[in-house]
């Protein structure tokens, strides 16, 4: 056997119990045969002698066997036979108290090895009983005073046995810790692999996978959903216009800002096909369909006046045409689920209300959301639209009733929390609902400079007219 061999049979949890036994069972029999050489022992130890130096071969051979054909059995009867072996050699050889440790160690570290703690119990109850019945077949004095010699020897052997412990701990200490070591390493390889997967689902259906409650496989159903479309108007002209990577940088900065509010509203965000975005709210968790809907155009309220910060922030970066999106949304009966081959498969959603709520989006002006006439009617007591009438849809035999979102009502009645101005070096953005009482008085300190800046130049001008 060569070292390698040798140190994969040594790592081996098996192999290790194996030769623990051999080890313990030889060392008994040489500090046997060696008290009968020196007088200390009586001669019927020498049966004992070669039973223990045998023993661990034929055993292990014998508890195979009874593995093979009852599973389970073998480790809870190899201890008790050791138990029973150490109680008879104890008593018969009548040993010392050192000598007497070294074969009690024995016994303690298989059933540790096999039981844990709680052998420990047990089975020296099973050595008393053992050594109760040599007693009477072989009485003898028990604890003899022995040599120095013997008492030496026996020592020696429970220090090899004690050293051969040390290494086997520490060896599977290292063990432990390798597979700790590679757990931790599995564990961050998996995590990133994870998160790095996850950006490509989402969130809502990547955590109903980790949850087991969606499998990857083809299946579908249907549910009453929002869905929700978007594009930006002249983004095709734009792009004419625009360096490839000014233009990419760009449409990541609205994917991302669009993306965040989807999320936040609780949409379901099912892909990105350029400047356009698909968004569905009811799957795979719902909150009824009245919230839902409600959910998808508040969403879309929340980017349409984003994007007044949006375009800010693009006029700054050299892009002078006003970027506008336009929305629309529906509400209906889809196809949801994972369509596509075993082996690549999308989970979208199909339907004519989906083809519905395109249609309204490509029908929408700059700046505007259009609503079927099933989505207001789920969102017309806390959202203001205007009533557009029937209009003829491309794909459909019948013109559908939709309308155009203007805003919350709480925004539009004797106490707005919402205003929105805009004009050549000024604007104005205010929620209300989204502002915290620490900011109150810095706003308010703001708006009041600003007014007395706007007053200053309004004097100025005054006065420059009256000394022309």
């Amino acid at each position: 056997m060569s070292r390698l061999d040798l140190q994969k049979h040594l790592h081996n949890p098996v192999s290790r119990d194996y030769f623990a036994r051999i080890l313990a069972y030889s060392l008994s029999a040489i500090g046997i045969t060696y008290g009968i050489f020196n007088h200390s022992l009586p001669e019927h130890m020498k049966a004992f002698a070669l039973f223990l130096a045998v023993y661990p071969h034929l055993g292990t051979m014998l508890f195979s066997a009874v593995e093979y054909f009852k599973p389970g059995k073998s480790k809870s009867l190899s201890v008790s036979a050791d138990a029973l072996i150490f109680g008879s050699v104890l008593v018969a050889a009548g040993l010392p108290p050192i000598a007497s440790l070294l074969l009690f160690m024995v016994i303690s570290y298989s059933s540790m090895l096999r039981f844990g703690p709680v052998s420990l119990i047990a089975l020296p109850l099973l050595m008393l009983a053992s050594g109760g019945v040599t007693l009477y077949l072989i009485p003898q004095p028990l604890m003899q005073p022995a040599p120095l010699t013997l008492t030496f020897s026996a020592a020696v052997l429970i220090s090899i046995y004690m050293i051969y412990l040390a290494w086997v701990i520490r060896q599977r200490q290292r063990g432990f810790m390798e597979l700790k070591n590679r757990a931790d390493e599995q564990q961050q390889r998996y995590t990133m692999l994870a998160s790095n997967l996850t950006k490509y689902l989402s969130p809502q259906v990547w955590h109903s996978i980790f949850a087991g409650r969606k499998t990857a496989k083809i299946e579908s159903q249907r549910k009453k959903l929002t869905i929700f479309f978007s594009d930006i108007k002249g983004f095709t002209e734009l792009s004419e216009e625009l360096e490839a990577e000014a233009l990419t940088d760009m449409l990541n900065q609205y994917l991302t800002e669009m993306s965040r509010i989807a999320l936040k509203y609780g949409g379901t965000i099912d892909k990105f096909v350029g400047d356009s975005i698909m968004i569905f709210f009811g799957d795979p968790k719902t909150r009824g369909p009245k919230k839902d809907a409600l959910a998808a155009v508040s969403m879309a309220i929340a980017m349409r006046r984003h994007m007044k910060i949006l375009r800010k922030q693009w006029k700054k970066q050299g892009i002078e045409r006003p970027l506008q999106i336009r929305m629309g949304i529906n509400t209906g009966y889809c196809t949801v689920g994972n369509f596509g081959a075993e082996n690549r498969m999308d989970y979208t959603l199909i339907g004519k209300e989906v083809n519905l709520a395109s249609r309204l989006e490509s029908m929408a002006d700059a700046n505007q959301i259009l609503i079927s006439h099933e989505t207001w009617s789920l969102v017309k007591d806390t959202i203001l639209c205007h009533n557009q009438g029937e209009v003829p849809v491309k794909g459909f035999n019948r013109a559908v009733h939709c309308y155009r979102v203007l805003d919350f009502r709480r925004n539009l009645g004797e106490k707005p929390g919402y205003m929105d101005f805009e004009t050549n070096g000024f604007s104005i953005y205010m929620d209300k609902d989204n502002i915290d009482a620490e900011s109150r008085k810095e706003i308010l300190q703001s708006l009041q400079e600003a007014s007395k800046r706007i007053e200053k130049s309004l004097e100025y001008e005054v006065e420059a007219l009256e000394t022309d």
